[in-house]
């Protein structure tokens, strides 16, 4: 389903990701995790073409997107076939809550004004947020504007939902509803990526772990190989200060 090979991106003198590859399986969820400023967002953003890599391959589906080498249609192209969920929700303040789901159908899609509609009730009504589709984003707490960012990029039916940093604006009351939302989507075998601080909602969601520092992967592999048995001095540190700072909240 995803293929990254050998992916450089560089932004200016810096290199931001050095020769990243992984691989993920259709229905799978892939956890980014690190220290920040590793490269763990940029690395989520290469994949829907939001950040141009200098160089390597990202293949999504049957889509293949070469960093050196790509046309307009190829970032279209791969951009379809994925869907970004920000940090920040980045909805449309002056339109309403059905609004902001349906403007990506509508101009993205090219659907109908009617069936994009029908689509966008659909969703709110399977997880139970119709009540808000009249409302502005200014009206929603954090917790639902980032339930609402995660349907909007349902609804645009992507073969890859990508995540970043889903719950870091939120308290800790609307974390909850948060994660729920994304593990119920992961059990009905969406593939996603999730880029995230909560490791150990990573641990219990993810099929895979990244460990990234400084723009490489350091380790790959299970929860349990990457989290639990690592033998890396780096890895356990950014475990421990991750651990510490949860208690002190």
């Amino acid at each position: 389903m995803i293929s990254v090979k050998h992916l450089i991106h560089k932004y200016k003198d810096n290199t931001i990701l050095n020769d990243v590859s992984f691989s993920q399986n259709k229905g799978t969820v892939t956890a980014i995790i690190g220290p920040s400023g590793s490269g763990k967002t940029t690395l989520l953003r290469t994949l829907n073409a939001l950040a141009i890599p200098k160089s390597g391959t990202i293949q999504i589906g049957n889509k293949t997107f070469v960093g050196d080498k790509h046309s307009k249609k190829e970032i279209s192209q791969l951009r379809k076939n994925s869907a970004m969920v920000f940090q920040n929700y980045n909805l449309f303040k002056n339109k309403t809550i059905l609004e902001n789901i349906t403007v990506g159908l509508i101009h993205g899609k090219k659907m109908p004004n009617k069936q994009a509609n029908e689509v966008a009730i659909s969703y709110l009504e399977r997880f139970n947020l119709l009540n808000q589709k009249d409302k502005y984003p200014s009206q929603l707490s954090g917790g639902q504007s980032q339930r609402i960012g995660i349907i909007r990029a349902l609804a645009l039916n992507p073969k890859v939902l990508l995540l970043d940093e889903p719950t870091s604006a939120l308290d800790p009351e609307s974390i909850q509803g948060v994660l729920s939302l994304i593990k119920s989507i992961a059990q009905e075998g969406m593939t996603m990526v999730i880029v995230t601080h909560e490791i150990q909602f990573a641990k219990a969601i993810a099929d895979q772990i990244l460990f990234i520092d400084e723009g490489e992967i350091l380790k790959e592999g299970s929860p349990q190989t990457v989290l639990e048995s690592s033998d890396s001095k780096r890895i356990n540190r950014f475990l421990n200060t991750v651990e510490t700072e949860r208690e002190l909240t």
